[in-house]
């Protein structure tokens, strides 16, 4: 009889109501120092090395600087060389050769040029007639040679534009030029002629390229960097840049290279940024290669409860044997912080319905990048209740299951972001402009809980560079 009436009993209470207000939400331990989401870690230094072909602009040089120079209104009129003599002359550059060394950029090329001229006899009574025309690189004679050239050096101003130095170098004659009146040289004349129309296109040439800026270009990077990428299951990543730096030029072979410097304390953020940086000036440095990146986050619990109650969320557990066994049904869990604890607030229907707390210290294992409860209990206030009135509940299933399921494996989720970052480095910025990278190492170092949320600590190190297709920038510059 007694033990039917024990059964009877608890047939009856399957349905008892955990009244959530009967347990009170655990208090914060403010023993222990909690852990804040501020990147407290060193800077994080970011270089980039940009190279430029500059075979294209070779070209563009080849193509505006002139190739033919003359005397001026050849062939129509003369250039007197005092009263005695006249002449006028025709001279055609060749291609130019380029060649980077020193950290200038030396230029040359061979023209070849045609004199003709005549000479009169000139005194106070009078000047007698211009005798015939002689000529030297005209008709089947073969053209003078003269190889002239200029040296290019490239300074990196404040307010990203080219500061231009170029410096001719003096036309050298290789062929000399006599012509038939009275033996003069003439190719001196020319050679001096030469140096005034060479200045000329210099001029030109040096005002072309001073208009031409990097800024358009660095800010689209300086603004990629402030842009908030999203990383699944852990927020945006900001990397929030606070200074630039720029190398000067460098010139070697066929391609000029500099660096572009980046100090940035990045962060995991719940939201993207929307306050942007302007572009700051530039300041010089030695170049360099790779970064080294220290993230900090701090992850808010409802994305960790949200992941759990994927896990658990609706399951249904029995518990107890024969006819004390009960079904029991989490309907969902929500992860509370308490210092360096984890509070995890059940709540349950069918057998028992109402709300109750279970607690434990989660350990990180950055071996196999798991985050885990090692020890779960129930919350003192919870266990004091539950023995008075559902003593069932603490068989140890729903520990056990609450255990396994609020396991979080970030193995997998880092090698998503790893693929991710990867695929960030490795695309077009702009038309002509492509970052290309890797990375050494993305870790997850440490993970301690705090009081509104998990205090995330990773880092991240390697290698990202820029090439520029100096032909699509021409098609830009010179549209």
């Amino acid at each position: 009889m007694l033990r039917s009436i024990v059964v009877i009993a608890a047939l009856c209470t399957g349905g008892r109501l955990l009244a959530q207000d009967s347990i009170r939400a655990p208090q914060p331990d403010t023993v222990s120092r909690p852990a804040v989401a501020v990147n407290s870690l060193p800077a994080s230094e970011v270089d980039i090395p940009i190279r430029m072909d500059l075979r294209p602009i070779y070209q563009f040089a080849n193509s505006f600087i002139d190739t033919l120079y003359t005397s001026p209104n050849y062939p129509n009129e003369w250039v007197m060389d005092g009263c005695s003599v006249r002449y006028q002359y025709r001279f055609v550059r060749g291609p130019m050769q380029f060649k980077a060394a020193n950290n200038m950029l030396y230029v040359s090329f061979s023209g070849y040029y045609g004199v003709r001229g005549s000479s009169r006899i000139c005194s106070a009574i009078g000047n007698s007639p211009w005798t015939p025309s002689c000529t030297c690189g005209f008709g089947n004679e073969k053209p003078r040679r003269i190889d002239a050239g200029f040296v290019i050096q490239l300074k990196l101003m404040p307010d990203y534009k080219l500061g231009v130095v170029i410096n001719r170098i003096n036309p050298v004659p290789v062929d000399k030029c006599e012509v038939c009146f009275f033996g003069k040289d003439v190719t001196q004349t020319v050679a001096e002629q030469l140096k005034t129309e060479l200045d000329a296109s210099i001029g030109g040439f040096r005002k072309q390229l001073e208009q031409f800026s990097l800024r358009p270009y660095l800010q689209m990077v300086w603004d990629s960097l402030q842009t908030a990428h999203p990383m699944p299951g852990f927020g945006y990543l900001s990397m929030q840049p606070s200074a630039l730096r720029i190398s000067q030029v460098q010139l070697a072979r066929d391609s000029m290279y500099i660096s572009v410097g980046l100090s940035a304390r990045p962060e995991l953020k719940a939201l993207p940024d929307v306050m942007r940086k302007p572009l700051p000036a530039l300041t010089d440095f030695t170049q360099r290669s790779g970064f080294r990146l220290y993230v900090a986050q701090k992850l808010p619990y409802d994305s960790l409860s949200a992941l759990a109650n994927q896990q658990v969320g609706g399951r249904e557990f029995s518990m107890g044997k024969g006819l004390f066994k009960k079904t029991v049904r989490i309907d969902s869990i929500k992860l509370q912080g308490g210092g360096q604890k984890l509070f995890i607030k059940v709540y349950v229907s069918k057998a028992a319905k109402g709300v109750f707390y279970m607690e434990g210290i989660p350990t990180w294992d950055g071996q196999q990048m798991k985050l885990y409860f090692d020890q779960l209990d129930y919350h003192i206030e919870t266990r004091q209740w539950l023995l008075k009135q559902a003593s069932y509940l603490m068989d140890g299933t729903i520990a056990q299951k609450l255990k396994e399921n609020t396991t979080f494996e970030f193995g997998q989720r880092m090698d998503t972001l790893t693929r991710q970052l990867a695929a960030q480095m490795n695309r077009s910025l702009y038309p002509g402009v492509d970052s290309r990278g890797y990375l050494n190492k993305f870790a997850l170092e440490k993970i301690e809980a705090g009081s509104d949320g998990l205090f995330i600590q990773g880092s991240a190190e390697g290698k990202l560079w820029l090439d520029i297709n100096a032909q699509q920038l021409l098609k830009q510059f010179l549209k």
